[in-house]
């Protein structure tokens, strides 16, 4: 039986270029994940071509298609792809959307390394997203 499982494959889809490196720095630390990243949905779509990620981390809102397009193009593909939307919206539109869409979790930028390793176990997992967002402390670290 092979004692080193295969590291969990993630694509972060943002268009705040800085947001990107300082997540993908925080994720390929945390267990060694393979991480590809993309500036925007039309990317997104030309790299799930060629990586299958069992996460994605997408902004909602991205020039061009935008993180809910990107969702559904990802959703009409497969359910088995997790998703959690990462975002700096506290608008109550884009939760009751996230909920709605059927996304696996909701992260509010910035980001913070405990929140963001918490949450991805909790999807990895099969969290509920509404059991994620009342048991989740969003203030502390």
């Amino acid at each position: 039986m092979d004692k080193n499982p295969a590291p969990l494959k993630i694509l972060v889809v943002d268009d705040d270029e800085a947001l990107l490196e300082t997540v993908v720095d925080l994720l390929t630390v945390k267990g060694g994940c393979e991480v590809q990243m993309a500036k925007n949905g039309n990317e997104a779509l030309t790299l799930l071509s060629s990586f299958t990620p069992q996460l994605s981390l997408i902004d909602i809102r991205m020039p061009g298609m935008n993180g809910w397009e990107l969702v559904k193009l990802i959703r009409q593909r497969t359910t088995e792809h997790k998703i959690i939307m990462l975002t700096g919206s506290y608008a109550k539109n884009d939760i009751r959307a996230a909920f709605a869409s059927g996304v696996d979790g909701y992260l509010l930028k910035p980001v913070r390394a405990a929140l963001l390793y918490r949450l991805i176990d909790n999807v990895i997992n099969n969290v509920p997203l509404e059991q994620q967002f009342t048991s989740t402390n969003w203030t502390s670290e």
